[in-house]
């Protein structure tokens, strides 16, 4: 059984890393756990009864565990592994890897895959546990795993319904503020106004379309300060926000792991803006985000 071992980030980050693990538990016939879902496991009907978070999903049991309980366990596994790793447990029935600062895993590897199958238990702690090709084969294994419950589910359909009734090209807009206000010194910030100029470069690129724009944000937004755009915004509720994201027609906003997983989801083509002013040319392919 390979253990994922260690929390990073939020949603996204932990998506992708799961997914990544998901994938390799599949290829090499293994098992996985990831305690260190414990603070978004409750958004997903595969991991809400499971305080271990498994893939293949268990049986639920009778009573959905506390946050308290998943927190508790995911710091111990935590602790214990790098508890394990310090002593040198890197091989064996019980063994540890870990990915130091922007070291990464070939999850694809001979080596990884000698080490997830002779390990009964392998704690891994890292962020850059990865391998394209086999999330691409595993894809929609994953996207079934993260399935959401009926409840979102039903709040997503009704939002992307509003917006296809008077929309035929419907276009997803991540303003992230909150914690991009400091992250990289505020790099990817940008003001209202600038989206908003943003989405009026891509409305012009669609003549005698009908151009409406979901806009989602970890912030409170005006709508006066996207003028005469069609402009929705989304639930406001994190994991509905991104599953509507999911249905959209094309993505847009800072890099974020938050947009990429709904690329990945729903097969959006996603343009992340490196700057406020990024060049959007829907004359060439976007692809959706590689995971």
């Amino acid at each position: 059984m390979i253990i994922i071992a260690r929390s990073y980030g939020q949603l996204g980050n932990r998506l992708f890393l799961y997914a990544h693990m998901i994938a390799a538990a599949r290829t090499h016939g293994v098992s996985l756990a990831n305690p260190c879902f414990a603070d978004y496991a409750h958004l997903f009907p595969s991991t809400a009864d499971d305080l271990w978070c498994r893939y293949p999903r268990v049986a639920p049991t009778d009573a959905s565990p506390s946050l308290l309980r998943r927190r508790a366990l995911a710091k111990s596994i935590y602790v214990s592994a790098r508890c394990l790793d310090a002593i040198g447990f890197h091989r064996g029935p019980l063994a540890t890897l870990r990915l130091r600062g922007d070291e990464n895993c070939d999850l694809a590897s001979d080596e990884f895959a000698d080490l997830a199958k002779r390990s009964r238990h392998l704690l891994a702690l890292g962020w850059l546990f990865r391998s394209e090709t086999l999330l691409a084969q595993h894809a929609d294994a994953v996207r079934e795993h993260f399935q959401i419950s009926p409840r979102h589910n039903q709040n997503v359909r009704e939002a992307i319904s509003t917006l296809r009734q008077r929309a035929d090209f419907v276009v997803g807009v991540h303003i992230r503020h909150g914690d991009y206000a400091t992250f990289l010194d505020g790099k990817y910030y940008y003001t209202s106004w600038q989206y908003a100029a943003a989405m009026r470069r891509i409305a012009e690129q669609l003549p005698g379309r009908r151009v409406a724009f979901l806009v989602c944000s970890n912030s409170s937004l005006n709508r006066h300060d996207f003028g005469d755009l069609d402009v929705q915004f989304g639930p406001g509720h994190i994991i509905e926000d991104m599953y509507c994201f999911a249905q959209t027609d094309l993505l847009i906003g800072p890099p974020s792991t938050y947009t990429g997983w709904a690329s990945f989801f729903g097969k959006v083509p996603l343009v992340a803006m490196h700057q406020a002013d990024t060049p959007i040319d829907l004359s060439q392919p976007i692809a959706a985000a590689a995971a």
